[in-house]
């Protein structure tokens, strides 16, 4: 039997979006706008797709995205912040993450499949 996340409580919302290409992580930039978030800001969601100067962000559900850092996250729940290049990291003391649940990672990939 094969295990699949895809779809599960997903939430989509529609922001403007100054910046970002579809896989980015994003962060809020202004009132009812994104950006692709610089490193140690806590993400709001995974860009989908951006066209006309709007982006549709899943901000809740099952995504895969990759991971930076020397230490990967555990599976289990984490502080995550972006870091700067698209992916994730765990959040170093003194930054406020986003808590998100790890369900699966893939460490030769440097890919981890989590519940934002």
């Amino acid at each position: 039997m094969s295990v699949a996340f895809n779809g599960i409580d997903n939430q989509v919302v529609t922001f403007q979006a100054s910046t970002g290409e579809a896989g980015d992580t994003m962060a809020m930039d202004a009132n009812n706008r994104v950006k692709m978030a610089p490193g140690g800001a806590a993400p709001v969601g995974i860009l989908l797709n951006k066209r006309c100067g709007h982006g549709a962000v899943q901000i809740k559900g099952y995504v895969q995205v990759a991971y930076s850092g020397s230490t990967a996250p555990k599976l289990g729940w984490n502080s995550l912040v972006a870091d700067g290049s698209s992916g994730l990291r765990l959040a170093a003391s003194g930054e406020t993450g986003r808590d998100c649940l790890v369900v699966s990672l893939n460490t030769a990939e440097k890919t981890a499949g989590l519940f934002l």
